[in-house]
């Protein structure tokens, strides 16, 4: 299982780096969109970055469980605000298969907005949709500092599908750097 742990400081860093690149292209948007759920922190920190004050979000629904995608995404929440002729910077932390980029890029278009950009933290080489902007290329699965209780919760159900014991499934979590104040946590509501 290969999975690349980040902390809050690399995620400040490739924002530093996402910035660095909008601001070098030009690209001055008035309003920036997050994908939510993983586009909430970058995007958060981009507005502060960029002296972006208006930030609003979509939800788009594309994993079912760890590592699996449902045959097309959703979009569960759209725009709750006018984006018609304005410039859009669309983030989520992530372009992996990129169809849920593509949605939210499909859906901000329908609304009108005049100029569309998408930035991710991270790019992965396989994804349809290349980000106008992205910090980092990852081959592996990302555990953002956000989410490590969910990441927790779904490894160790992934691993008791596949028969592994709880003795079993500590070790493979030790190995990939979660603790066991960390696993207690993602824990406390699992009965085994």
């Amino acid at each position: 299982m290969r999975i690349a742990r980040l902390s809050w400081g690399n995620v400040e860093k490739d924002c530093r780096t996402l910035s660095k690149k909008i601001l070098t292209d030009g690209f001055r948007p008035d309003i920036c969109v997050a994908v939510s759920r993983g586009g909430f922190p970058p995007a958060r920190i981009l507005c502060d970055l960029l002296g972006i004050t208006n930030l609003t979000s979509i939800r788009i629904e594309h994993y079912s469980d760890f590592d699996e995608t449902l045959a097309k995404p959703r979009l569960v929440f759209p725009l709750n605000v006018n984006v018609r002729d304005m410039r859009v910077l669309i983030v989520d932390d992530v372009a992996d298969r990129g169809d849920s980029l593509m949605l939210a890029k499909k859906h901000v278009q329908v609304n009108g907005a005049t100029e569309i950009k998408v930035a991710a933290l991270h790019y992965k080489p396989w994804s349809k949709l290349i980000p106008d902007y992205y910090a980092r290329e990852y081959k592996s699965w990302i555990m953002y500092p956000w989410e490590v209780n969910e990441t927790v919760r779904r490894i160790i159900s992934n691993l008791q599908q596949r028969g592994r014991n709880m003795r079993q499934i500590r070790k493979t979590l030790f190995q990939i750097g979660i603790t066991e104040p960390e696993i207690r946590m993602a824990t406390k509501e699992l009965v085994y």
